[in-house]
């Protein structure tokens, strides 16, 4: 009997070992790999560090986009506890609660978690019985700000609190909304980091980004950075992302936003109108905008042009279509237009270049017909017979139809080749298009393209041309980038610059930029104010859309100084509302751009006689009875007036309710005109400015920037020397933008203040030969002691 009970113990036994041993095999084993890689992830982890976006800076160093962290905050409860045995569960909680400023009720939340999940002994095991299971993870705050995390996080390190954790977020701070938007571009978080998906933020996505880091250790909660000591890691260093120092000038680009604005209201339009400035020599793009642009910050917020109502009536698919088709894309550079007689120069170089005629070689501009058409002048009955300088200032098309016959269709189509039309420029933005030529053309579409119609080409490639112009033949590459840097512009890397390959002839250039003098002094971009006292040059260019014959796009591009050009501005646009017919009102807003930009350089104009006496006369501001924004708008532009209208009430076609200054009132040719649609609208005061020391031009900018007007008394001969109202502001240090980027604000307020002025007042200035006044600070608008 003893030895069937000690036979069944020991078989008992041996199945007992053998279940063992299998067990001890499987685990050992069989399952080795698989539970040392579980182990490993518990015990192991890897931390991936990556630096801040880098900034986007304009070419005199001014954060055009920075970045910051916010961060995510939450904590393990069970293993929130610290090293130290005087620093409490209590004093624990309530640190965090003061920096993240949470209110009592989520406080005692907080520490309710942290004790209930601690539970051990048998209180535990009887709450893991009934099914109670701890938290891994429970959320503190989220948007919490670098500056709180980071002290928060300094006070858990520095007394040994384990079981927090910091998430950190990345954010993009765009503080300029619509300034440059298209071209700054947009990012989006991918796989929990900020990643470029358009405009510059894509085109240099790796260089912002940098390249992550990350190290691979044993962990715990306590020692240094969670290390267990004399464990083995393995790291792999990060590599600091750089700052991008852009080609853009802010104030250029100010100025180039401001115009464009202006001749879109008189348009009519709320998208549609573009322009650009670029140096001629380096290809440099210093402005380049679009009406409208997004909010950078915000790219789905409801862009200009419409009511809340308006907006909100529409689908989430219907908003997107708007915004994707007339917002987001930099049109500059991805949409293509017919040129119209901009492309005249083109035609005009290529004669020169191979002297098939010459500046008095005589055409006849009488209507010829091709294949069945017939191409005429845009003057009705045609100028008769005309030089080919006169065809360039008037904007012949049959003359340069014979031009192009001159040349021959192979060697033209070949110079076209050679100008990069048929390529894209290589400017350094993404989805650049190609321009739309004809492969096989036939005679009439010859004839087209050689006055700028039924081929199609982008912005950036017909500026591209004018440059080339401008610098003596050299074919630059446009570019937006201009260097990298790890601070300041002190220690910066240039980017290389590719020299432009020399395609036409020094002389061909003068010759072109000669005949360009007359088409602003005496052609078809005649009269303009911002071209007064300027030594300037351009063409004007008008096509009718292909596909809708009643639709056209009005276009200029000029330069200055034309004897020896520094920079080309380029303004276009696209199918206006408004009963435009000629090209002029592009040539005013581009040339108000480049007089702005010489003034904004501390070069003023050298006014003739002739000067003096247009700007002397008084421009009485009509009757907005009955009209519209858009078609009051249009009105003041052919009074060389500038129409603005806040962008907040940009509802062009709404009655125009009020006019400041008013209507009747008397003011200085080029001035300011501010227009607003029907409603309710307070009396705005504003600072007066000190006029002393500026000439003509430079009192209407300052006027414009402070939401008054000039009118001179007598000849505006020399400058300002005496105003009507005492100035109010004061000199200031500040720059254009202040230490992040942001424009400065305004003075308008709605408060009237001692020596403030209602918005729109006129201010009589008179003028005379004095020196200027050393005005090297800019100007405070506060108004304030």
């Amino acid at each position: 009997m003893i030895n069937v009970k000690m036979l069944a113990v020991l078989l008992a036994f041996v199945v007992l070992a053998g279940v063992l041993v299998f067990h001890f095999f499987d685990l050992q084993i069989t399952r080795h790999d698989e539970l040392a890689a579980k182990a490993a992830g518990q015990q192991y982890m890897t931390d991936r560090e990556s630096s801040k976006r880098g900034m986007i800076l304009d070419r005199n160093g001014y954060p055009l986009v920075l970045s910051t962290f916010v961060y995510r905050i939450g904590m393990t409860p069970r293993d929130v506890r610290s090293k130290k045995a005087d620093i409490t569960d209590h004093d624990i909680v309530n640190q965090i609660a003061l920096q993240l400023k949470l209110d009592d009720e989520k406080r005692d939340s907080m520490l309710e978690q942290i004790r209930s999940d601690r539970v051990t002994g048998w209180t535990g095991l009887r709450k893991q019985l009934v099914g109670s299971k701890t938290l891994p993870y429970v959320q503190i705050a989220s948007g919490v700000s670098e500056a709180d995390a980071m002290v928060l996080k300094d006070w858990l390190t520095s007394n040994g609190v384990g079981g927090i954790r910091f998430d950190a977020e990345e954010r993009r701070i765009y503080n300029n909304q619509m300034l440059a938007s298209p071209v700054l571009g947009m990012t989006r978080v991918i796989d929990g980091k900020l990643v470029g998906v358009s405009g510059l933020e894509a085109q240099y996505n790796a260089l912002l980004s940098g390249e992550e880091g990350y190290s691979y250790a044993k962990r715990n909660n306590y020692s240094n950075k969670g290390t267990t000591p004399f464990s083995t890691s393995i790291n792999y260093p990060l590599e600091p992302s750089l700052n991008l120092v852009s080609t853009l000038d802010m104030e250029i680009q100010l100025i180039l936003q401001e115009e464009l604005l202006s001749i879109a209201t008189a348009a009519g339009l709320r998208h549609g109108v573009h322009g650009i400035v670029m140096e001629v020599d380096t290809g440099d793009v210093l402005a380049m905008a679009q009406v409208c642009g997004y909010d950078a910050a915000n790219p789905t917020a409801m862009p200009l042009g419409f009511t809340s109502e308006e907006w909100d009536a529409l689908s989430t698919e219907e908003r997107t279509h708007y915004l994707s088709s007339n917002l987001w894309d930099n049109i500059n550079v991805t949409d293509v237009y017919e040129p119209g007689s901009t492309f005249k120069a083109v035609t005009l170089a290529i004669a020169l270049e191979e002297n098939v005629a010459y500046e008095g070689t005589v055409f006849s501009d009488n209507p010829i017909t091709i294949q069945g058409k017939t191409i005429t002048c845009y003057s009705v009955h045609g100028h008769g017979d005309v030089s080919l300088r006169q065809s360039f200032a008037l904007s012949c098309n049959p003359v340069y139809v014979q031009l192009g016959n001159r040349i021959g269709m192979t060697t033209y189509y070949d110079w076209i080749k050679k100008f990069g039309f048929y390529d894209r420029s290589g400017i350094d933005l993404p989805v650049e298009a190609t321009g739309v030529l004809h492969k096989s053309p036939a005679p009439l579409d010859f004839a087209n393209m050689t006055f700028g119609e039924s081929s199609s080409i982008t912005a950036i490639q017909m500026i591209r041309f004018y440059a080339m112009i401008g610098n003596g033949g050299y074919l630059v590459t446009p570019r937006v980038g201009r260097a990298s840097t790890p601070d300041g512009l002190d220690v910066m890397q240039p980017f290389a610059v590719s020299e432009g390959k020399k395609l036409l002839s020094e002389r061909t250039c003068e010759r072109v930029r000669s005949m360009m003098v007359d088409v602003v002094s005496g052609g078809t971009a005649r009269g303009t104010f911002g071209a007064i006292g300027l030594n300037v040059g351009g063409k004007t260019g008008t096509s009718r859309d292909s596909q809708d014959g009643d639709r056209r796009t009005f276009s200029f591009i000029g330069m200055n100084p034309i004897d020896d050009p520094d920079y080309v501005v380029l303004v276009t646009i696209r199918k206006p509302e408004t009963p435009i017919s000629v090209s002029t009102v592009a040539a005013r807003a581009a040339n108000r751009v480049m007089a702005r930009i010489q003034n904004s350089q501390d070069k003023g104009q050298e006014y003739s006689t002739r000067d003096l006496n247009k700007l002397s006369v008084q421009v009485e501001i009509p009757k907005a009875d009955g009209m519209t924004v858009r078609d009051f708008a249009m009105r003041l532009v052919t009074l060389n007036l500038a129409p603005h209208v806040p962008t907040d009430e940009y509802l062009l076609d709404r009655p125009c309710a009020m006019v400041l200054p008013q209507s009747g009132t008397k003011v200085g040719t080029g001035s300011t005109v501010w227009l607003y649609p029907e409603g309710d609208h307070e009396v705005e005061w504003v600072a007066v400015p000190d006029f002393r020391g500026l000439n003509y031009h430079e009192c209407v900018w300052l006027a414009s920037e402070y939401g008054v007007v000039i009118v001179p008394e007598g000849i505006p001969s020399g400058v300002a020397i005496s105003q009507s109202v005492e100035a109010t502001a004061k000199p200031n240090l500040d720059p254009v933008q202040d230490d992040s980027g942001a424009p400065i604000d305004s003075a308008v307020t709605h408060v009237p203040n001692d020596g403030k002025v209602r918005k729109g007042q006129v201010i009589q200035v008179s003028f005379g030969r004095k020196g200027k006044l050393d005005r090297t600070n800019k100007t405070d608008k506060s108004g304030s002691d």
